[in-house]
């Protein structure tokens, strides 16, 4: 099996070791910011595509969404219908340089737990920093701040995080943070929220600083469309659109 912690000690992978599904002089031949799409086969800038470093035992592929993993690797579009492309149509056995069976949903699942896992932390840092609004009268009061001062003040929720079960006020707040030009964004349910802060539930977040607001939507986004068979040609323009909601344009 493939494990992290051995990985990361032999050190971050090269470009030139990173194969995508073809032969590695081909890899280290196109520029270095754009990868081959082992499942559709598109080349596309690497930031858009997931990466899974290849191991030398079963599994043999292990997600690596922040590329800190060293040795060799292959790239997918993170969503559920090109890792099962590179499944059913060899992407990942010429990556692999050999004919094994890869359990697709297996693959998509890790790759979710860890885009959620990296949205949690992102907003435990956010707490930390004093830059989350937990709970509705929180969120509620941070979205009303530019209401109370007569528009002196700039509304300081970059984006609404709300719980998938979460009931109750979470169209008003989330009407709010629309009206306003927030993004709204789904993730988690009110008690793995909870967890985060020492809470039995927690339905809705204000993230307040906008960097990492802006990756906590992208972790949430590529872990619905893991969740999801929507493919890549299907998607509308906001990527994961059935998860994330933009607000109107300020």
């Amino acid at each position: 099996m493939l494990m992290v912690d051995e990985q990361q000690r032999r050190g971050r992978g090269t470009d030139e070791q990173e194969v995508d599904g073809d032969d590695a002089g081909e890899a280290s031949s196109r520029a270095v910011s754009e990868r081959l799409c082992a499942g559709c086969r598109r080349t596309v800038p690497r930031e858009e595509l997931l990466r899974f470093a290849i191991g030398p035992e079963a599994p043999y592929l292990a997600p690596d969404p922040q590329r800190k993993l060293g040795g060799r690797g292959v790239s997918v579009h993170p969503t559920r219908a090109c890792i099962e492309l590179a499944a059913k149509r060899g992407g990942f056995a010429r990556a692999l340089k050999k004919g094994v069976a890869i359990d697709a949903a297996a693959l998509c699942e890790s790759a979710a737990v860890l885009y959620v896992m990296r949205a949690e932390s992102l907003l435990i840092a956010a707490a930390r920093r004093k830059k989350l609004a937990i709970g509705t009268d929180a969120v509620r009061d941070a979205l009303r701040r530019p209401e109370r001062s007569g528009g002196a003040e700039e509304c300081e929720v970059e984006v609404l995080v709300v719980a998938a079960d979460a009931e109750g006020r979470r169209e008003e707040l989330r009407a709010a943070a629309e009206k306003l030009g927030r993004r709204c964004t789904v993730l988690g349910t009110k008690g793995s929220l909870g967890r985060l802060f020492g809470r039995d539930e927690v339905g809705v977040l204000g993230i307040l600083d906008r960097g990492i607001a802006d990756e906590v939507v992208r972790c949430a986004a590529r872990a619905a469309e893991l969740e999801s068979p929507v493919g890549i040609g299907d998607r509308g323009r906001g990527g994961a659109s059935v998860r994330v909601s933009e607000g109107e344009g300020e």
